[in-house]
């Protein structure tokens, strides 16, 4: 093994130091470092000092027995993986002992490629379970919910108490205030973190394939369906499948989904093989669904069966203590993005939290990284500020000043200034807009700013 290769770290805990001295030399053999303890208490204050990547942890000691030690260990060491070990079978201790997290149970005298293969699979595992444990992390702050508002912390107690639970749960709030976050905050807090997260949005699929689309179809099940394929639902088996705007699924198809919540089994179209799934449903809409339900438009009976758990998220105007704080954290995303400085200058904030934001975070969000691409100098001035402001805070006021003209305004000059700055080198202008390639030679003709050939440099 290179010297620059950290070995594996294992403590041995075992008052019988013969025993512990032939089982670290075998592994030294291996290539572990390893560490010996006569009695649980120095054991317990080793992994506490530093963690190892196992520990081989005898369950009879002179001060305190094994169980004891595991049972502290795992106060501060919750993943660590620990194999026990024992001179007898004791059925209530094995029990107790995998209870409380340990890997195995090993009978001495040891058999040494039992040893060797334990140990090897514990350590894997461990390392699965801190990689995991990372994930979670990096999840979680990828999908954070900025703000310290109290309208936003009752959303955040609500997720923290519905995540580990399997309940249904339906997000409901104004369009762009974040309700997919909110599916995303109680997936990664919940036991499916591993599993998948899929999303569906109702409104954005065809009434007549919106069933295609939920369970998945088999092939000739209707004109088109070359090949079977997979709904959503099983793409999401292990994990959660977030139904955007469920207001807008017709009520043939709503009634099929009430079936798979209670029975948690569908069948493809055109086929009759019934598949059991383990998905988690997280429902959002932005529609008021008891007064759908008044109207005959939602099921009844599936709208409480999704309605188990209800997070109305707050639209920004009654938040407004939050928008700095977004303020803050979109221009160092998209400066990231988009290859740019910029900060703002004192004033920006009062501007910002004076507008009413109707589009909400979706629309601060978006007013920041047009900010970003195009502003004229850093840090952005409140006048400035208020000029970005104007151009997409009243749609439809003037002839061309709908939020969608602004934003294809934007858009252009941003295409403009990444292909003079590349001096039409379209790999590097790509870049620095944060797209494709492909992207940008359709964003090219879409503004009819040069020919395909012609920006080919």
């Amino acid at each position: 093994m290179a010297d620059d290769v950290k070995k594996p770290l294992l403590y041995i805990v075992d008052d019988d130091v013969r025993l512990a001295q032939a089982i670290a030399g075998a592994l030294a053999k291996l290539d572990y470092d390893t560490v010996t303890f006569p009695d649980g208490l120095s054991g317990v204050a080793a992994v506490r000092q530093k963690q190892p990547d196992a520990v081989l942890l005898d369950l009879m000691l002179p001060d305190i027995d094994g169980i004891e030690v595991l049972r502290r260990i795992r106060e501060f060491a919750a993943d660590l993986p620990v194999v026990m070990l024992s001179g007898q079978a004791d059925f209530p201790h094995v029990v107790e002992a995998m209870r409380l997290g340990a890997y195995d149970f090993l009978k001495k005298p040891v058999e040494p490629d039992r040893l060797k293969v334990t140990i090897r699979n514990a350590i894997e595992r461990g390392q699965l379970q801190q990689q995991v444990s990372w994930m979670r992390g990096e999840l979680a702050d990828r999908y954070q919910m900025v703000g310290d508002s109290s309208a936003l912390q009752k959303v955040r107690d609500l997720i923290g108490r519905a995540a580990p639970t399997c309940a249904s749960v339906l997000v409901t709030g104004e369009t762009g205030v974040g309700k997919e976050l909110v599916a995303r905050a109680i997936h990664t807090q919940s036991r499916r973190v591993t599993g998948p997260f899929v999303a569906l949005n109702c409104a954005a699929v065809h009434k007549d394939l919106i069933e295609s689309e939920l369970f998945g179809h088999e092939k000739g099940a209707f004109t088109g369906a070359g090949a079977a394929r997979k709904g959503k639902l099983q793409e999401a088996d292990g994990g959660t499948l977030l139904l955007d705007e469920i207001g807008d699924m017709s009520l043939a198809t709503q009634a099929k989904l009430l079936r798979f919540l209670e029975n948690s089994e569908i069948q493809r179209l055109g086929g009759n093989e019934t598949l059991a799934l383990d998905v988690r449903i997280v429902a959002a809409t932005n529609k008021d669904l008891p007064a759908t339900v008044g109207k005959g438009e939602f099921r009844e009976d599936l709208y409480h069966r999704l309605n188990v758990v209800n997070i109305r998220v707050p639209p920004l105007r009654e938040r407004r203590e939050d928008v700095e704080p977004l303020a803050l954290l979109f221009p160092e995303r998209y400066c990231r993005r988009h290859n740019r400085l910029l900060q703002l200058a004192p004033g920006c904030a009062d501007i910002l939290r004076a507008y009413d934001w109707p589009g909400n975070v979706r629309e601060l969000r978006n007013l920041v990284e047009r900010v970003v691409v195009l502003a004229s100098a850093s840090p952005l001035q409140p006048d400035e500020l208020s000029t970005f402001l104007n151009e997409t805070s009243a749609p439809g006021v003037r002839g061309n000043g709908t939020l969608k003209a602004a934003y294809d305004k934007a858009e252009r000059e941003a295409v403009e200034r990444a292909l003079a700055t590349s001096g039409g080198v379209m790999n590097q202008a790509a870049r620095l807009l944060g797209v494709e390639r492909t992207t940008l030679y359709r964003l090219i003709k879409k503004h009819n700013l040069r020919s395909t050939d012609e920006a080919v440099v």
